[in-house]
């Protein structure tokens, strides 16, 4: 209307033998340029509106874990967001930079910082899910817990903001409204920053049997918390000591739990 002098506006008056007559051709250049901006635009705006779509019927898919009584992230909630957040990261991203985008900044930048924070959360998520489940067994032993108690303590914390965790996301699985928990993400981090703690003193803790009795070194880490989660019943390590004793497959033990016997992979005995 600003270009051409009088009210471009559709109603019953605006036909084309009324643009004829104003001489729009004149001003066809500038009418032209703005016909461009609206569609590129109108691209923008659909793009966004689409992205926002996709989301919608997104869901967290969570799995009961063994006997745990919580649950965890399945792979498939993993793969699927993912490929979302790539995807819309990188039209986010050309959007904010386009010079048609004035109109939907707003929306655009908070589009783009919704799905960077969701990428942060996933990834931290999924780190602490991969510790919490390599953990959760072994703090489950009660010989554990009484050989580590400060690590067994700061894992028992940890546990409890996991199942919280996963109880908000299970009353809710969408993964809009999820990822949008208050102090989400500052949760995850301190559960993730508190599991490295309870590792290295586990690991620590390792370190000093094997010190303490060298053939444990033989074993995997996994081999040995087996044995050491079970100190009531020794012959927990039979499964282990063709790894620690090249020349014994295993022990004879008597009712007491003490050792009268040992055997070869041979079968042979020495008692």
């Amino acid at each position: 209307s600003e270009v051409v002098n009088f009210a471009m506006e559709r109603d019953q008056a605006f036909t084309l033998a009324r643009v004829i007559d104003m001489d729009v051709e004149m001003h066809l250049e500038q009418l032209q340029a703005i016909s461009d901006s609206a569609g590129r635009e109108y691209a923008l705006e659909t793009t966004l509106d689409a992205m926002t779509e996709q989301w919608e019927p997104v869901n967290f898919d969570l799995k009961p874990w063994k006997d745990t009584e919580t649950y965890i992230v399945s792979s498939t909630t993993v793969d699927e967001m993912q490929s979302l957040m790539d995807d819309h990261i990188i039209k986010a991203q050309t959007m904010k930079s386009s010079p048609f985008a004035k109109p939907f900044t707003e929306k655009i930048v908070e589009m783009e910082a919704w799905l960077l924070n969701t990428q942060e959360i996933m990834d931290v998520w999924l780190k602490v899910q991969s510790v919490w489940l390599y953990l959760e067994p072994i703090f489950g032993s009660e010989d554990i817990i009484k050989q580590m108690p400060t690590e067994a303590a700061l894992f028992k914390k940890v546990d409890a903001s996991w199942r919280q965790t996963m109880q908000s996301a299970l009353e809710n699985l969408k993964a809009v409204l999820v990822t949008k928990q208050d102090g989400l993400l500052e949760r995850l981090r301190e559960c993730n920053e508190n599991l490295e703690v309870v590792q290295k003193g586990l690991n620590d803790y390792l370190e000093t049997k094997r010190l303490a009795f060298p053939r444990f070194f033989f074993l995997s880490n996994d081999n040995l918390l087996e044995i050491l989660s079970e100190t009531k019943d020794p012959t927990r390590v039979n499964p282990h000591m063709k790894k620690a004793f090249e020349g014994i497959q295993s022990l004879d033990f008597q009712a007491d739990g003490k050792i009268y016997g040992m055997v070869s992979s041979e079968k042979e005995k020495v008692a």
